[in-house]
C-alpha cells in the first residue's frame, strides 16, 4: 500500500470553553477580521484570507478534550489512511469516524506528533 497523500490543511482546530464560546466567535470576527463560514452548537468555521473553498479554516470548538490547536489534514480515504499509518507504527487514537462532512481520525506518531486526517466521502 502506498503512503497516503496529506493534499492540504483543511483546518487548524482550537477550543475554547461553552460559557466564552459567543465571546471567541465575536473576537475571531472583529480582531482577527475573520469570516464567519459556518457554525454549529458547538463548533465554528472562519474563513483565512486565501481560502479556497475549504482550505485551512480557523475552526473554534467547545469540546475540551481536543488538542489546542490540532491540525486535519485532508486525505482521500481516512479508512485507508489509518491502515497505512497503523502498520507504520502510528497510534490510532480515536476514530474513524463518520461526521457531517465524511470521516475523521486522530493519529499520533512515535515523538508524539497528533493530528487528525480527515476526507470528504460522504
Amino acid at each position: 500500500m502506498s503512503s497516503p497523500t496529506l493534499r492540504r490543511i483543511d483546518c487548524v482546530l482550537y477550543t475554547v470553553p461553552e460559557a466564552d464560546f459567543e465571546a471567541a466567535k465575536t473576537h475571531y470576527e472583529g480582531a482577527l477580521g475573520l469570516e464567519r463560514l459556518w457554525e454549529r452548537s458547538d463548533q465554528a468555521g472562519f474563513r483565512m484570507d486565501d481560502h479556497e473553498d475549504g482550505i485551512a479554516e480557523i475552526v473554534l470548538s467547545t469540546e475540551e478534550e481536543i488538542p489546542q490547536g490540532l491540525v486535519h489534514y485532508l486525505v482521500d480515504s481516512v479508512t485507508d489512511a489509518v491502515t497505512y499509518f497503523s502498520n507504520h507504527g502510528y497510534e490510532v487514537i480515536h476514530g474513524p469516524e463518520a461526521i457531517p462532512v465524511g470521516h475523521v481520525a486522530t493519529i499520533r506518531n512515535e515523538w508524539g506528533h497528533e493530528f487528525d486526517i480527515m476526507d470528504f466521502e460522504g
